[in-house]
């Protein structure tokens, strides 16, 4: 590889590198219940930022050498591909991140490392032993972080969905996304250990990914705040419609129990009491409240989930969850119907949808016809009597 080229690359990316670092130093992270271990991530990042930025000035005014680059190459890859993997299962699985064994997995790839620098210079008859041994230990380190971040990602995906029983993944894709661009990456790094002229490419391509990664920190909280009370078991805060200037459920048992004259049994009393907390919930068009779980709203009923699941049955004939998603469909239709210049995102918005193609989907399925034909048929209606009014 061309030196003054090479020079140029590390020196570049030397000076991005440390102002990414900067930036995630500065990045604030609310102090929020099920954030703790995504600040000590961004504390284990920042410096590791700059150290990278160092080495790299370091090689800036070295040059390339052709014997100490592929080692330094190789132990660099090994320890971003551990780091990138702990922030992205940080990210979808703080709790599964323990990090006794993320200290021990670090302080194993430094002692790898160290090895093979031992070998380079001490031991040179048996380095490329060495070197090729840590290439092989750099595959399998790849394929086992490839496994746990599926096997995470695929149970964060199913919890998070069964949350709020809506289709999640398009909103969490980023992360995957995020792990398998850095995955390329790290493939990457393994021919360019004997073809030196890919450097030209893999320098601004990991540069770009370390920017990414900044990003990805600063824009954390807003794109995973839905997620958080699923993957940290923080409850979100929800509606109560069983206010206390109500009649509590367990004061209703005491009252019915005491006066023996009234008519009612403790079984219709709660019936009475859930009808008219339904009504209010659907009069408030609290329906279109976006990622509140059907669990946290029972719950704010002030019933049993055992009791609501019968009730819904009974007079419903379905459950909460249809039972709501029917509610933001006819509203959705109503807002098409008296609303002609509201675009399907912004309906798809109010009602309470996360995700366009789940609300397409859905519509198509309850009207029979897309959001887009039911418009289009609106305005045809409408333009029809426009022309009977005016003739």
């Amino acid at each position: 590889m061309d030196e003054t080229t090479y020079k140029i690359l590390m020196g570049t990316s030397a000076f991005i590198v440390a102002m990414l670092g900067s930036m995630l130093a500065t990045t604030t992270i609310p102090p929020e219940c099920g954030l703790e271990k995504l600040r000590k991530a961004r504390n284990i990042l920042v410096p590791s930022y700059f150290v990278l930025a160092l080495l790299s000035l370091v090689c800036c005014f070295t040059g390339y050498d052709h014997r100490i680059e592929p080692a330094s190459t190789l132990f660099v890859a090994s320890f971003q591909a551990f780091l990138f993997t702990i922030s992205m299962l940080v990210f979808i699985r703080p709790g599964e991140v323990r990090w006794s064994i993320v200290f021990r997995q670090a302080g194993g790839i430094a002692a790898a490392g160290i090895i093979l620098f031992v070998a380079l210079f001490c031991f040179i008859d048996y380095y490329l032993w060495f070197f090729y041994t840590g290439i092989a230990a750099y595959i399998i380190q790849l394929t086992i972080y490839t496994r746990k971040f599926t096997q995470a990602y695929r149970k964060t995906v199913q919890e998070v969905e069964d949350y709020y029983d809506e289709d999640e993944e398009n909103r969490l894709a980023w992360v995957k996304t995020g792990f398998y661009s850095a995955l390329a990456i790290g493939i990457m790094a393994i021919p360019i250990l004997f073809f030196t002229d890919w450097y030209k490419f893999f320098v601004p391509l990991y540069v770009l990914y370390y920017s990414f990664m900044v990003m990805w920190f600063v824009n954390y909280y807003r794109r995973m705040k839905f997620a958080i009370p699923v993957i940290a078991a923080v409850p979100p805060e929800t509606k109560i419609y069983a206010h206390p200037m109500e009649t509590d459920m367990g004061e209703t048992d005491k009252s019915v129990k005491e006066n023996k004259e009234k008519s009612k049994t403790v079984f219709q009393e709660k019936e009475r009491l859930l009808k008219e907390r339904l009504q209010k919930y659907v009069d408030e068009k609290a329906y279109c409240e976006k990622d509140i779980p059907s669990g946290i709203v029972v719950d704010s009923f002030g019933v049993s989930q055992s009791f609501f699941r019968q009730y819904m049955k009974d007079h419903y004939g379905m459950d909460f969850r249809p039972w709501r998603k029917e509610l933001r469909l006819r509203e959705a239709a109503r807002l098409f119907a008296e609303n002609p210049g509201y675009t399907i995102e912004e309906v798809c918005e109010m009602v309470g949808y996360n995700n366009s193609g789940n609300f397409n989907r859905d519509f198509k399925k309850m009207m029979e016809m897309t959001p887009k034909s039911y418009c289009k048929q609106i305005y045809l209606k409408n333009t029809d009597a426009e022309i009977e009014t005016s003739s």
